[in-house]
This record gives C-alpha cells, structure tokens and sequence, in this order.
C-alpha cells in the first residue's frame, strides 16, 4: 500500500527534527586546544596548570585536543563528573611525568559518562615490569560509565598503567564503573592494567561489562579483579609478550570470556584464576571461557583455584570451558627454583576446600605439545560434572 502525504509529511518533520537535534548537539560541543591555555611542547618546562585549566574549563560534550609534541606534566591531573567529554590527541602527542612527580597518577578521572580518551602517548616513570613500584601510575577511572579508552600508548609505569574500577568512595549497591572499552591500545613495561580498586580498607567492585579488544600488553600484566560481586569481561584479539611473572589473572570476576588472544614469552602463568584473599566476602563466581587463544613459550599454563584456605565454600564454581586453544612449549622453566612435577601440567586445577571445587568444566578440542615431566591436564579430585573430550598432542 503507498504511504499517504501525510505519512510523507510525518516523516520529513521527524527527519527535520533529528537533522536539527544533531545540528545542536554539535553547536554545543567546544572545542579546545591545551595551547590556547598556556601548554607548550617540548620545551622541557612543567604544563601541569596550563592541563589543568583546560580540564576545569571543559563542560559537558566538549572536546579537547592535544597537539603533537612532548608536554611535561609534574603532579597530577583531575577531571571529575563532566560527561561526554573527549580528549584526543594527534600523532605524536606525548604526556610525560616529571621526576620528581607530585601525586600518584598522572590522570585521575572520576564520576564521568561517555568518556573518550584517544591517541595519546603516556609515560611514566618506572618499568613495572622489570620492578614493581606500587602506586607509580598512569590514568585512573574511578566509576565512570560508557569511557573509551582507544588507541593510546602506556610506557613505564612502575604500578598500573591504567586503572579502571569502582572509586573507593562510591557507596552504592552496585559496581560503580560499567560498561567500558579499551582497544586497540599499547601498554608497555608496566606493572598492570587492572580493574581493582586497591584502596586499603575498601571491598568494591571491579568493572562491570569490560570489553579489552586488540590490545598489545609488551611487558605488562592484565589483572581482572574486583572485592565484590562483579561480572562481565571480554577479553579478545590481544597480545601478550615479554612479560616477566603471570599474564593474566582474573579473581571474583564471572562471566568473562577469553577469545582469539596470543600469549607468548611469559614468565608466569598464562592466566591465574583464584579467589581474591584480600576481600571478606562471599562471592559466588563463575562461568569462564578461554576459546581459541594460542598460548607459546610459556612458563607455567591456565591455573584455576576454586576455593582458598579461608574461602566459605557453601557451592562449586560452575561452568568452566578450555576449548580450541594452541598450547606450544609450556616449559616449566624457573630458573634456579625448580617447579615440583605435581604442577607440571599445562592445564590444572585446585581446590583448598575438603569437598568442593569445580562443577560442569569442560576441555576439548585442545592442541597441545608436551615438554619434559609434563602433562596435559591435573583435575583435583573434588571436581565434578567434566568432559575431557579430543585433545591431541601435537
């Protein structure tokens, strides 16, 4: 049936009225440029006030541009419940902390919405890699919603390259930072890129519905962890290399999925799974995923521990899949401390409860080579409801 004129009418008023909308939503967006506030790059000078002025000025939907250069930041910056804000840089735009630094971070982010932090260079002072130095840090996202992190750079930071997780002074019921992306970024010869919220004294939440998609970690740890219930993390199409000590840990995290990563040159664990010791509650995890990721030149495999010694086990953690994975040279190599051949297997799991562990695991369709004293798999025996199906050494 053809549409009537005035169906057409409708149709362009509503067409006018999103044309107009859009038109406004642009008009209200400023633009600023960190040069028109007093920065100057690469005159080795401190353009810390010159940021922060930039920061204050922002309001919401605004934008602000870093113009490629070097810009020496000693003491820490704050943006804190401004929404829709976007901060971006062009090649080469390079923030750098001074030595000495005033302040724990260099970019510390709280309460915002629709956040987009892109193309830019960070660097800070320490490699984390080699030596930790706890609270030597990058950019903090202390409970914000919807944030962008894409495209940027993270270079030596003696603790977390980039913290996202609920602020420690965020009281309500529910986790306080949702709903992020981080892609296609490169963080490197830092200690981690973590969702916990370390603040002492706290128990909060990590992240909730996390997606960290085609990532390069040279050098530098992810660690999904949280103190209370948190759930959500997709994990896909990243790198990890060069990284002395575990890749990967993940702790009262559920529903988080590994898919499509390359692990190689780890000293550690590939991926460490365990109950978080540094929290007092109950939380009743599960459901992880690790499909189709090649794991190469590796220490020591996937480990999972269900319960601790002072975890209140009332329930097995449920829903485990290790399916369509590459393992090459898990090698069980530690240098001068030697690696008990109990734990030589590339896949193993364990329990510090007298009953429960694990309930519905899955591990199939694996390929795997074995190196000397090794073995594919180790299951602790309170582990139940498993399918061990068409895993094959190469």
């Amino acid at each position: 049936m053809a549409n009537s004129p005035e169906d057409h009418t409708v149709h362009y008023q509503l067409s006018a009225l999103a044309l107009l909308l859009s038109f406004s939503s642009l008009a209200s967006a400023n633009p600023f440029d960190v040069t028109d506030f007093g920065a100057i790059a690469n005159d080795g000078l401190d353009d810390s006030s010159a940021f922060q002025d930039a920061l204050d000025q922002l309001s919401n939907g605004d934008i602000l541009t870093i113009p490629s250069g070097e810009y020496q930041i000693c003491r820490m910056l704050h943006l804190k419940q401004k929404n829709d804000i976007t901060i971006s840089g062009v090649d080469g735009s390079h923030l750098k902390k001074c030595t000495p630094f005033a302040g724990e971070y260099l970019l510390h982010i709280a309460y915002t919405q629709n956040l987009t932090l892109q193309s830019i260079h960070f660097e800070g002072i320490n490699n984390g890699n080699q030596q930790p130095v706890w609270g030597e840090q990058g950019i903090y996202l202390g409970s914000t919603k919807g944030s962008r992190i894409i495209h940027n750079q993270f270079n030596h930071f003696g603790d977390a390259g980039l913290r996202i997780t609920t602020a420690s002074n965020d009281h309500s019921n529910q986790p306080g930072s949702t709903s992020i992306i981080v892609r296609g970024n490169k963080f490197k010869d830092c200690a981690q890129v973590t969702t916990t919220q370390a603040t002492s004294g706290t128990e909060k939440a990590g992240t909730q519905n996390i997606l960290i998609d085609n990532n390069q970690f040279i050098g530098c740890k992810l660690k999904l962890s949280a103190r209370a219930e948190t759930r959500g993390a997709k994990v896909t199409n990243n790198t990890f290399a060069d990284i002395n000590g575990t890749a990967n840990e993940v702790s009262y995290y559920s529903d988080v999925s590994y898919f499509n990563n390359k692990f190689d040159n780890i000293l550690g664990f590939a991926i460490n799974i365990y109950p978080n010791p540094r929290t007092t509650k109950e939380i009743q995890w599960g459901n992880i995923s690790i499909i189709g990721n090649t794991f190469d030149t590796i220490q020591q495999g996937i480990r999972l521990q269900s319960f601790g010694k002072k975890t209140i086990a009332k329930q097995p953690i449920k829903n485990i899949q290790i399916e369509k994975n590459i393992f090459n040279n898990i090698h069980f190599k530690n240098g001068k401390n030697k690696i008990e051949d109990q734990y030589k297997a590339i896949i193993r799991t364990t329990t510090q409860d007298s009953v429960l562990s694990f309930d519905h695991v899955q591990i199939q369709n694996n390929h795997y080579n074995l190196t000397p004293s090794s073995q594919f798999l180790s299951i602790d025996n309170k582990t139940t409801n498993i399918t061990i199906e068409n895993n094959s050494e190469k």
